[in-house]
């Protein structure tokens, strides 16, 4: 296992027990590019961190809700939307955002069970909510089975989703259980290899980080965050601009 770590550190560019879900299926083809108030919406995501554009989005969503309240698209948007906000705060606000998305993208399965952004936007929103909580309260609320039911749903529709997402918050959840349930080794057994096709990945750079250094690899997990750190603004620059604000205080906490 070290050895593949240390490969994969060498390889990156300078820059990001319940059975586990069943293989992913191949992903359907991709769908039309967006037109209208989606364009737009998608448009101004890729500025989000910006002065009043979170606000725009929630205007762009919410007047499609007020014409169709399933809407698909709009629903999911908004998960997204209400998970972003919800990164980036704790305790019951960050509870309370995530569990407004777990909802959007719970009515977005309704309409689409099969689609990968609905299962997808509800699992990480129902995980938002539980960090929000606490993971001990989640689990007495019996919410690892809901989430393991979106999450597996999302690997086995579209694994490579938003450059390996569901794959990221998979790892993830073996790392954020309380003990005895918590395993790092797994986590890292499930970011390593993803991080060999999903090399600019600087989400699941960070996780695997604080998986290798409960481990014991400090050493490897401070090379992975320094990548974070010196990334280009990539594809989705919010993402990396909030992914180099956490990689800075991990630094200083490490």
């Amino acid at each position: 296992m070290r050895a593949l770590i240390v490969a994969l550190l060498a390889a990156a560019p300078a820059f990001s027990q319940v059975a586990a879900p069943a293989p992913a299926t191949t992903p359907a083809p991709p769908a039309a590019a967006p037109v209208g108030w989606q364009a737009n919406f998608d448009t101004l995501w890729k500025q989000r961190d910006a002065p009043g554009i979170i606000a725009q989005l929630h205007q762009i969503v919410e007047a499609q809700l007020a014409v169709d309240k399933r809407s698909f698209d709009a629903n999911w948007r908004l998960a997204s939307l209400y998970n972003w906000e919800a990164n980036q705060t704790d305790g019951d606000k960050k509870a309370g955002l995530g569990h407004k998305g777990w909802e959007a993208a719970d009515i977005a399965i309704e309409v689409k069970p099969n689609d990968v952004h609905s299962q997808y936007f509800s699992a990480t929103g129902l995980g938002l909510y539980a960090e929000g909580v606490g993971i001990l309260t989640a689990l007495q609320q019996g919410l690892e089975g809901k989430f393991r039911e979106r999450i597996g749903a999302a690997l086995k529709l579209d694994k490579e989703f938003q450059d390996g997402a569901p794959q990221v918050v998979w790892g993830r959840f073996f790392f954020k259980l309380p003990w005895p349930k918590r395993d790092d080794n797994e986590s890292i057994r499930i970011l390593t290899p993803l991080l060999e096709t999903h090399p600019n990945n600087l989400r699941a750079k960070l996780y695997l980080a604080d998986s290798l250094t409960d481990e014991g690899s400090a050493e490897d997990a401070r090379k992975l965050v320094q990548q974070i750190l010196d990334a280009p603004p990539g594809e989705d620059p919010p993402e990396t601009r909030l992914l180099q604000t956490q990689a800075r205080k991990w630094m200083a906490s490490h």
